[in-house]
């Protein structure tokens, strides 16, 4: 009896310590599951060509890989190039849909494999023209007409041909077309010279003019390093211009550093937003949820792109100064966290 006793005594205490042992085991793993809804996940994202989708593309990399998923290289395409990519699922998702004005090239049944999310940066796809804040008071100029007045028009002439000079875009840009298309529209070709010359030529003759105190007139748009350079409500100002179309006639509310509220910017301010195959979505709630949830700022978005061109970064070398940015608005973005976990319980 007693050696039966003894064995059993060690074989009960051993049954339940196996017991709390394997609770604990699944508990552990259940949080883990919970905490990483996307571990052995793999996701293939895309990113636009142009800088400043940079680091957009990388905060959504970060934040998928901390809730587990195995987040590929994203692929650089072009626009109509990566909505086809999504929509064939090759791409499981792209962060940078500028819209309205990529609804053009979106294929015809995009809508039905996938899905365009409220926008990470409401109306942060900005353009328009600016004229440098000393200019605006002394000659009283609230948009582009004003430079069909004689004394507007002798002070932006750079070029001494009787007109202000606009430097814009160069030829196959979209913008170029659009500015040319304003100035036929609105008879103002013979007041308004459009310097189309390389951008970054173009934008270097407006920064010279605007720091030796003489007036410039100029397009350009956002997030860019270009609104870091000359900042609009400091050193500029957006004035109004018409739109080319009547869907571009909507004025703005809110722009930052505009002469007025609302403003007639000229273009359509474009929602920056993701899309996203739905086959990916309905397989990973936590990342449509994820998708839902961020919301990323121009002015940081604008300060990073500032920084690649600067320091001639990268892509890789911008991943870092996206982790900082997360660890320093690390609240909000665990709010996002905990909302995208949630959806995948």
């Amino acid at each position: 009896m007693h050696s039966t006793t003894t064995l059993q005594l060690p074989l009960k205490h051993a049954t339940l310590a196996l017991s709390a042992a394997c609770a604990l085991g699944l508990a552990t793993q259940a949080i883990a599951e919970t905490d990483r809804p996307g571990e052995g996940v793999s996701v293939q994202p895309a990113v636009a060509s142009w800088t400043s989708a940079v680091p957009v593309s990388w905060a959504f990399v970060e934040l998928l890989e901390e809730l587990g998923y195995d987040v590929q290289t994203p692929i650089s395409l072009s626009n109509p190039v990566a909505y086809l990519a999504i929509s064939e699922g090759d791409a499981d998702y792209w962060p940078n849909g500028w819209f309205p004005l990529h609804d053009p090239q979106l294929p015809d049944n995009f809508s039905d494999v996938a899905t365009l999310f409220d926008p990470h940066c409401p109306a942060c796809g900005i353009q328009g023209y600016l004229v440098d804040t000393p200019s605006i008071e002394e000659y009283g100029i609230t948009g582009i007409d004003d430079f069909t007045r004689d004394e507007v028009k002798a002070a932006f002439d750079a070029t001494g041909d009787g007109k202000a000079d606009l430097f814009g875009c160069p030829p196959g840009w979209g913008c170029h077309e659009g500015i040319n298309a304003m100035l036929d529209k609105f008879e103002l070709r013979d007041h308004i010279n459009h310097v189309d010359a390389g951008y970054a030529a173009n934008f270097a003759e407006a920064l010279s003019r605007i720091q030796a105190g003489e007036p410039a007139l100029y397009y350009t748009w956002g997030p860019s390093a270009w609104l870091l350079s000359l900042v609009p409500g400091n050193d500029v100002m957006w004035i109004n211009a018409p739109g080319i179309v009547e869907d571009e006639a909507e004025r703005a509310e809110g722009v930052e550093g505009a002469v007025s509220d609302p403003i007639e910017m000229g273009f359509v301010a474009a929602d920056i937003q993701v899309a996203a195959n739905n086959n990916f979505l309905e397989a990973n709630p936590a990342a449509a949820e994820l998708f839902r949830q961020v919301r990323l700022p121009l002015e940081w978005i604008s300060e990073v792109d500032g920084a690649m061109d600067e320091q001639d970064l990268t892509d890789a070398q911008v991943r870092p100064l996206v982790a900082e940015w997360i660890a320093d608005n690390r609240d909000t973005v665990d709010e996002w966290l905990s909302a995208a976990r949630s959806a995948a319980e």
